[in-house]
């Protein structure tokens, strides 16, 4: 090349052959101050002119070689020293691939240079998008080899691509795993974009519609980025564990799709460049995206996050050329695409494969807690057949007319029906989550009735009458007897639609353990069973040197008066005879605090209901 490759902006786009080789036109010609021809994202038409000399011994054939697959108007003029411009090349945005007198993927003109002679080259181009183009001038021989070299690569990384699409669509096929489509989609898009970048989906996938091809820089970029972000819905899951970040992802493929309707009436050069800087912030979304699951699934999302990286890396090498104007060759642009789509479409494959193994993991665990709840439930069931059992046996004492017997029924039968409510939750098919909470009360009530029991089932009547032993004095932590109380009645004030809560405390008194689990049962088993509808409130409060358990209720009221009469056993207050019960609750109290020196009381509230109160002697306040 001879001298300086000079320029003219033709903004009218008006200009022919004729007009720009004379004499007004070619003194406004500018030397180029790039390496390559960057004049943005311009309407105008594009000239350029240098001048090629052949030397001596140098070959006749030579190829000018775009690093372009398509423009929508290419002129190609050669000027010899003794003749007029010869048309070389001429394609129309209607112009199909056939018009191309090489056929090749990327634009090449052909001409011929005698040697020793120098020749005027006058190029007009316009670009849809960008108007970066970089040309080289190579001989025949030079361009075939280059051309045979660059076939392969292309279709070596098209080949790996379509392997892992297929493989993709076999395993949804397989197992209508629905992230195998997605994956799929998206790698078929990045494929597209690829050979419509090489210019290989023009020759061969849509050679006649070269408006098509025009455009579908546009279509095949909106589909990369809507899919990657399914994908990435999909392969995080999103909508369950990051119910935000999936409405980002869905408003950026919203945003896109939006974009391509916008072409009807926005004209599509603003459209690709700002596509180009969508891309580098989805590639960031889907990085970050990926880096917020792996904070609590690092091993099911590692490969994902780290595939994502390199995307980052490729797009933003495509928005520092087109944004901030720097200078990099489209062949080292289109190069770290094909690496990064290779590279991350193999990443990707792991990523789902190793998700699966994951999954496969966790369902093996959830199997194997499965057969350890069933065993458990099995075990709980066996000793609540034995519960039933012994229930029974007791109901057959206080048929008999055993007071003592009569009592621990009583005290009993509450109990069980909370502890036959959460079993019959447990098995009907809650939540495994809720089956471990429900797990752990049921164990608690088992062991309050199974102590019971044993205490006065396993002795015979004539001992229990004889009573010549004095319960074994302990110090009991209250608040753990009464959010055992709380819990063990719980289902059945839900299940009556009454609001049972009990007030934590740290006070410990001295009392035999089961007596004291005694007095709290029955005082709030009447409290729930006499009150139709509000709330049950219990707890302890400390005054002076003592510690009153109080028990408040919504119900009809239970006076001094009352209550008097209903220690006395088998009596029940007036409001009670359409409820379930045998009217020996406050007579198992009475007897109880009578045994142990302590105080039973009751007084009426303004707003309706009672409370009844035991005076329990303080031990230590923490």
């Amino acid at each position: 090349m001879v001298g300086h490759v000079d320029y003219y902006l033709d903004h009218a786009r008006v200009l022919g052959i004729a007009e720009v080789t004379s004499d007004p036109v070619q003194g406004a010609f500018e030397p180029l101050k790039s390496k390559t021809a960057e004049f943005g994202y311009t309407k105008a038409a594009i000239w350029l002119r240098f001048s090629v000399k052949s030397l001596p011994g140098a070959p006749q054939d030579w190829r000018l070689h775009f690093r372009e697959n398509f423009l929508q108007v290419l002129e190609m003029y050669q000027l010899s020293p003794q003749g007029k411009p010869v048309v070389l090349e001429r394609h129309r945005p209607d112009s199909p691939f056939s018009d191309r007198s090489i056929r090749y993927p990327e634009l090449v003109v052909a001409f011929d240079i005698p040697q020793g002679e120098t020749h005027q080259f006058y190029l007009k181009y316009r670009s849809g998008g960008s108007s970066q183009l970089s040309f080289t001038i190579r001989s025949q021989q030079e361009f075939d080899t280059l051309a045979a070299r660059k076939t392969a690569k292309n279709f070596i990384y098209y080949g790996m691509l379509l392997l892992l699409i297929l493989i993709a669509f076999a395993a949804f096929f397989a197992t209508h795993q629905v992230i195998f489509a997605a994956y799929s989609t998206f790698a078929t898009f990045g494929l597209l974009f690829i050979m419509h970048a090489d210019g290989n989906a023009f020759q061969y996938l849509w050679p006649s519609l070269p408006l098509f091809n025009g455009y579908s820089s546009i279509l095949l970029g909106t589909g990369l980025i809507a899919s990657g972000a399914n994908f990435t819905r999909l392969f995080l899951s999103t909508r369950d564990h990051h119910p935000w970040l999936d409405k980002v992802l869905l408003a950026l493929i919203f945003g896109v799709l939006a974009l391509v309707v916008s072409t009807v009436v926005v004209d599509t050069q603003p459209v690709k460049k700002l596509l180009v800087l969508l891309a580098l912030c989805a590639a960031i979304l889907f990085t970050l995206s990926g880096v917020i699951a792996a904070r609590k699934r690092f091993k099911e999302v590692r490969f994902f996050a780290i595939a994502w990286f390199g995307a980052v890396i490729s797009s933003g090498i495509m928005t520092s050329r087109h944004w901030f104007g720097i200078e990099i060759s489209e062949e080292v642009q289109f190069d770290s695409m094909r690496i990064v789509f290779v590279m991350d479409a193999a990443l990707m494959g792991a990523a789902i494969l190793d998700r699966f193994n994951q999954l496969r993991q966790a369902r093996a665990d959830a199997l194997q807690l499965s057969l350890s709840e069933a065993e458990r439930n099995l075990k709980i069931s066996r000793r609540l057949r034995d519960l039933e059992t012994r229930y029974a046996m007791a109901l057959k004492f206080a048929e008999s007319s055993n007071q003592r017997i009569a009592d621990t029924v009583h005290d009993i039968r509450q109990p069980l029906h909370a502890l036959r409510l959460n079993i019959q939750q447990m098995v009907d098919g809650q939540g495994r989550g809720a089956r471990r909470d429900t797990a752990g009360q049921i164990e608690e009530t088992f062991t309050y009735l199974e102590e019971l029991v044993s205490q006065k089932l396993n002795i015979s009547v004539e001992e229990w009458e004889l009573d010549a032993s004095k319960p074994k004095q302990e110090t009991v932590a209250i608040g753990e007897v009464l959010r055992n109380v709380h819990e063990m009645f719980a289902p059945d004030a839900a299940a009556k639609g009454v609001s049972l809560r009990s007030v934590p405390s740290q006070a410990q008194v001295v009392l035999p353990p089961l007596d004291l689990m005694r007095i709290v049962t029955n005082l709030v088993s009447n409290g729930i069973k006499y009150t139709p509808k509000g709330k049950v409130l219990f707890g302890v409060r400390r005054h002076k040197s003592a510690l009153w358990l109080h028990v408040y209720d919504r119900g009809s009221g239970l006076s001094p008066e009352a209550l008097n009469h209903m220690r006395l056993r088998a009596v029940r207050g007036d409001t009670a005879m359409s409820t379930e019960g045998h009217g020996l609750g406050l007579s198992i109290v009475q007897s109880l605090v009578e045994k142990h020196g302590l105080r039973l009381r009751t007084r009426l509230l303004k707003g309706g209901g009672s409370c009844v109160s035991v005076l329990l002697e303080l031990a230590h306040m923490q």
